[in-house]
C-alpha cells in the first residue's frame, strides 16, 4: 500500500523552503490582516492570478506596493480593463483562456503544471478556495479530484485564511499536525464517492475500517488527541481539511 506524507501548514513556517506554487482565487483579500495571505505570497516561488482575482490584487496598495503575479490568466469577463492594462505595462505576462468548459481555477492550474514540467514544485497552493458562492467551492474541489489524473506527485492545497484541504488518495496517509498553526478542528469528506474502508488514529474521534458516505456518516468537527501526526488509510479518494489559526503570531 502506499504512502504519502503530509506536512501542510509547515509551508506558513519562517524557516520552510517549500517550493510551490501560488494561484490567487476571485475571493476578496481585504482578510489578510493574520499575515496568512501575505506570507504565502512572499513566499511563493511562482505567483498567478486568475482573472477576476487580479482586481482583488490591485486594490490590495498603492502603485508602488501593489501585488505583482508573474501571470494573469482567465477568460477576463471579471478583471476590470484599467485593471488588466496596468499590469499588462508592467510587464506581466498575460494569457487569455477563453474555453467555458473548465473554470479559471482549472485552466490557470493546467497552464502552471505546464510550466513547471521540468522544474519540480513540491506543491501548487490554490488561495481564496473558500467563502462566497456554494458553486464555486465545489467547483475548486472538482479541480483538486482533476488534478490528480495531471500530475499525481505535485499535491495541490485548497486554501483561506482560515481553512487548507487536499485530497488524500486511496492509501495510508501521515499527516503532521505540529506545526503550531493548526486550528482546533478538521475533517474527512468523502465527496465524489463512498469510502467503505477509513481507519484513522491521531484524531480524537477515530474510525475502524469504518464507512464513509453523505447520508450515512461523514467526519466533520473532529479534533486532535494530543498528537502532533494524524495517520488515515483509505479505500477511495477522501477530503482532507483542517482550520487554520487566524493569526500566524497565536
Amino acid at each position: 500500500m502506499s504512502e504519502t506524507h503530509w506536512k501542510l501548514l509547515n509551508i506558513l513556517c519562517s524557516e520552510n523552503e517549500t517550493a510551490y506554487a501560488l494561484i490567487v482565487l476571485n475571493q476578496p483579500l481585504v482578510d489578510c490582516a493574520s499575515g496568512i495571505f501575505n506570507t504565502l505570497w512572499d513566499k511563493a516561488s511562482f505567483k498567478a492570478a486568475t482573472d477576476g482575482a487580479t482586481n482583488h490584487l490591485f486594490d490590495m496598495g498603492s502603485p508602488v506596493g501593489r501585488l505583482r503575479p508573474d501571470i494573469i490568466t482567465g477568460d477576463f469577463d471579471s478583471v476590470r480593463k484599467d485593471v488588466l492594462e496596468w499590469y499588462k505595462q508592467q510587464g506581466v505576462e498575460i494569457v487569455c483562456t477563453p474555453d467555458q468548459d473548465n473554470t479559471d481555477f482549472t485552466k490557470c492550474l493546467k497552464i502552471v503544471l505546464e510550466k513547471f514540467q521540468k522544474k519540480k514544485l513540491d506543491c501548487i497552493i490554490a488561495f481564496g478556495a473558500f467563502g462566497g458562492r456554494l458553486d464555486h467551492m465545489f467547483a475548486n474541489i472538482d479541480t483538486l479530484y482533476r488534478a490528480n489524473q495531471w500530475a499525481p506527485n505535485t499535491p495541490v492545497y485548497l486554501m483561506d485564511n482560515h481553512n487548507i484541504s487536499c485530497l488524500l488518495q486511496k492509501g495510508c496517509h501521515h499527516l503532521d499536525v505540529g506545526s503550531s498553526h493548526e486550528g482546533d478542528s478538521c475533517g474527512l469528506i468523502p465527496v465524489s464517492e463512498p469510502c467503505d474502508c477509513v481507519t484513522t488514529t491521531g484524531l480524537k474521534w477515530n474510525l475502524y475500517k469504518g464507512r464513509l458516505k453523505f447520508g450515512e456518516l461523514i467526519s466533520t468537527s473532529n479534533t486532535w488527541s494530543g498528537e502532533n501526526l494524524v495517520t488515515v488509510e483509505t479505500d477511495k479518494p477522501l477530503l482532507w481539511t483542517m482550520n487554520i489559526k487566524h493569526s500566524l503570531t497565536e
